[in-house]
């Protein structure tokens, strides 16, 4: 889903960029030709607008496309043809621009950096803000209504940190339960990955909790199966597990480690069904495992 306040920080900071450049052209090209710090600094400002827009455009195309996309999301916004003809072609300059500094030898006399970036700069400057103010308002209406309004984002951040931290614990458990319990470092990693899963789950089980306006309870996970926003199946591993944590994190604490190993094993898929279950609450999908028990 659309992050706004994301979109907003880094429109912010790109304005920012363009912000500096403009002030730079606006003292003519005579004034930019002589002095010679001005080419670099607008070169620098540029990068930092262009990094900003590049981000924009990631997320963009995380909720247009549901393709998640780490580099050259501007070029694929370009391709994908979302933003108005004139707009396109304003950053396939800007893209030829950043190729051109960063993977070329710099190539452009000052007097054609002059040209080009006050034409982006000019553009943009005008045009971008409400170009995307349109684009997000469009792509908000298409949301679904939420029944719990989470921080989809955050909630999204903390699911995947499980999931990468499951995969991490995983590695020591695929061992027979005699070898890791003669081995003080998975038994210490697995407790230490543990926790770190928990506390993921935990921030999702509090945050949603908050949102759903659920009374206060010191047993988040039970709490939020005994109000049908998880399995009562669910609620029980996680809450047993959580009830672990402290100990866990104590190295004066001892713990059955025999014990522990069957815990942690039995309840490692209950993590990912957690995340399912939320994620359905959330978005207001019922199941029968979900009901109040």
């Amino acid at each position: 889903m659309i992050d706004t306040k994301f979109l907003n920080e880094k429109a912010t900071k790109f304005k920012t960029a363009l912000k500096k450049i403009k002030s730079i052209l606006d003292r003519g090209e005579e004034e930019f030709l002589k002095t010679p710090m001005y080419p670099d600094r607008v070169k620098y400002y540029a990068i930092i607008a262009y990094d900003e827009l590049e981000e924009i455009a990631c997320h963009l195309l995380k909720n247009i496309l549901r393709e998640k996309h780490k580099e050259n999301c501007l070029e694929k916004l370009v391709d994908e043809q979302i933003f108005p003809a004139k707009t396109s072609r304003i950053f396939s300059d800007f893209i030829n621009f950043r190729k051109t500094i960063m993977e070329e030898n710099f190539s452009y006399s000052e007097k054609e950096l002059y040209s080009l970036l006050k034409s982006i700069v000019e553009y943009l400057n005008q045009n971008f803000i409400p170009e995307l103010a349109k684009i997000v308002n469009e792509l908000k209406k298409k949301e679904p209504k939420l029944s719990i309004p989470v921080n989809v984002t955050k909630v999204n951040e903390q699911a995947q940190a499980i999931k990468s931290t499951l995969k991490k614990i995983e590695v020591f458990l695929k061992n027979p339960k005699e070898d890791f319990l003669n081995s003080p470092y998975a038994i210490d990693r697995t407790k230490y990955f543990t926790v770190v899963a928990l506390d993921s789950a935990l921030w999702i089980c509090r945050h949603v909790s908050r949102a759903a306006k659920l009374p206060r309870s010191k047993e988040c996970f039970l709490n939020l199966a005994e109000n049908g926003i998880i399995s009562k199946e669910t609620g029980e591993k996680l809450q047993n597990l959580a009830n672990l944590r402290e100990k866990l994190v104590n190295p004066t604490e001892e713990i059955d480690l025999d014990k522990f190993y069957d815990e942690i094993k039995g309840t490692l898929p209950y993590f990912l069904t957690f995340i399912r279950e939320v994620a359905s609450a959330i978005v207001g999908k019922k199941n029968s495992s979900n009901q109040k028990s």
